[in-house]
């Protein structure tokens, strides 16, 4: 389904955080046993997770049950198993479990959630929607009828999240559904979870991490939430993972190695292949080339899914390309083009990539991963190498050399440099469907937003929704709409 498959990436991490019983106030309360296995399922150790519940009896029970399976195909992408856990589920809805009302419902709310999130990572669209339409209408019935359960305002908050931030032009389709969202009101839920005194309030706080990084762009303040979250369990993988990603989001390519190396230390519960993704970008951003090919050799080599192995095939064939050795380059790019699928943004990307006749401009291309990853002397560098026309030969390229200018500018907080170029990104890239002067015009308003010029803000971000198949349409729009929601 449309709606919600341009949240593959982000949805699908935020998953592997929502989902948190609350103990507080004589609602969702596991026995030691249990609680056990919940503590297991949120390190990634499904398996043992299981065999503490052999045979799920209680709403507890079978939500940790559900959650422990819900994740491992989410995180194995393993087809082998879909199918027999899938069984699982439609015989789990369908049972009528003895005991509180609002812990049945918030068990079935919670169970559509998790196979939402499990259809869309398979590319089952139409079922994702269903499900996220069942868990919609349960959760709001729930918060409705007993607005002083707490445990329901997570699954509440994360769905008025995800609902709130689909671009406009989908309202329509929302509407039809019955689904309204609102990211105040998502925001509120989580945060009567995670200003709580219960021991949800750690899942609620990665959550808040996530909406901040992710969904606002607030990336610093995403990560040092996150950091603080870490000091409290520095051996919890799912913590870890979480927080790498959010390291390089925020451009801290280093600490997310060293969070990767952490996490590699970390032998016990299922394989996390894709954080061997993640330090494949680390190098790349570090211009280490050899290493970044070994990492993300060993992802595609490994990995049974399909999601992120295009872009790790042509990031491959970039980094042979950016360390001189076009004839591997263009093998991995063949290769590219035949491997995975293009559901996330960047395989998505990739493919668009791999469509240009011309290759990528190589010092444009250092610039940009070295910004990505915090390298900014090294990103000026190869900026100020740029010293002639011959080295930008194409409208794009120059586009691009004033909007890699804005980026270095805007990262290092030297904010009237930044909104200068990237002004001139938006000016000279005109209706080109190049994502530079959307996501240009994203950046000025946040800059906008944060001196209080609000009017001039929300033009900005009203204008990067005008921008027409863009390679990052759909990541840009909700980020635009989210913004407009928020200073609203």
């Amino acid at each position: 389904m449309i709606v919600i498959k341009k949240k593959a990436g982000l949805f699908a991490c935020l998953f592997l955080l929502y989902a948190a019983p609350a103990l507080a106030g004589g609602e969702w309360v596991f026995d030691e046993t249990t609680r056990r296995a919940y503590e297991l399922t949120l390190n990634l150790q499904t398996e043992e997770a299981l065999e503490l519940i052999p045979e799920p009896r209680t709403a507890q029970e079978h939500y940790v049950v559900g959650l422990a399976e819900a994740l491992e195909l989410l995180i194995s992408e393993d087809h082998g198993k879909f199918s027999e856990y899938e069984d699982r589920f439609h015989k789990r809805i369908d049972l009528k479990i003895k005991g509180v009302t609002e812990d049945y419902q918030f068990l079935h709310a919670e169970l559509h959630l998790q196979w939402a999130f499990v259809y869309l990572k398979f590319g089952q669209e139409f079922d994702a929607g269903s499900r996220l339409r069942e868990a919609y209408t349960i959760a709001e019935n729930c918060k409705r009828k007993s607005p002083s359960y707490l445990a329901i305002r997570k699954t509440t908050g994360l769905l008025e999240l995800i609902i709130g931030s689909v671009p406009e032009k989908y309202n329509w389709l929302l509407s039809l559904l019955g689904m309204q969202g609102s990211i105040a009101e998502g925001l509120s839920d989580l945060e009567a979870v995670r200003t709580s005194d219960s021991p949800l309030a750690f899942e609620a706080d990665l959550l808040y991490s996530l909406t901040q990084g992710f969904i606002f762009q607030k990336t610093d303040i995403g990560f040092t939430e996150m950091k603080r979250l870490l000091q409290q369990r520095p051996d919890n993988r799912l913590a870890l993972f979480v927080g790498a990603s959010l390291a390089i989001k925020n451009s801290q390519s280093e600490e997310a190695l060293t969070l990767l190396s952490t996490l590699a230390s970390k032998h016990e519960g299922l394989p996390l292949y894709y954080a061997d993704y993640l330090r494949g970008e680390v190098y790349l951003h570090k211009a280490e080339y050899l290493n970044a090919i070994s990492s993300y050799r060993w992802f595609v080599n490994h990995y049974q899914g399909q999601n992120y192995l295009k872009d790790a095939y042509y990031k491959m064939g970039l980094c042979y390309w950016l360390n001189g050795n076009t004839n591997d380059a263009m093998m991995l790019f063949k290769d590219a083009r035949a491997q995975g699928r293009e559901a996330s943004e960047a395989d998505k990307s990739a493919a668009r990539s791999l469509t240009d006749k011309q290759l990528p401009n190589v010092l444009l291309s250092k610039a940009r991963y070295a910004t990505d990853g915090g390298y900014y002397k090294q990103a000026r560098e190869m900026l100020n190498a740029i010293v002639a026309e011959k080295d930008l030969p194409s409208l794009r390229d120059q586009v691009e050399y004033y909007y890699r200018r804005a980026r270095i500018e805007h990262k290092t907080e030297q904010l009237a440099a930044a909104k200068l170029f990237y002004r001139q990104t938006i000016d000279m890239a005109g209706d080109e469907n190049w994502y530079f002067a959307p996501n240009a015009c994203l950046q000025l308003g946040y800059i906008l937003e944060a001196e209080n010029n609000r009017t001039e803000a929300r033009s900005f971000f009203k204008k990067a929704l005008t921008y027409k198949k863009h390679e990052y349409k759909n990541s840009i729009d909700s980020k635009a709409k989210s913004a407009l929601a928020r200073i609203k």
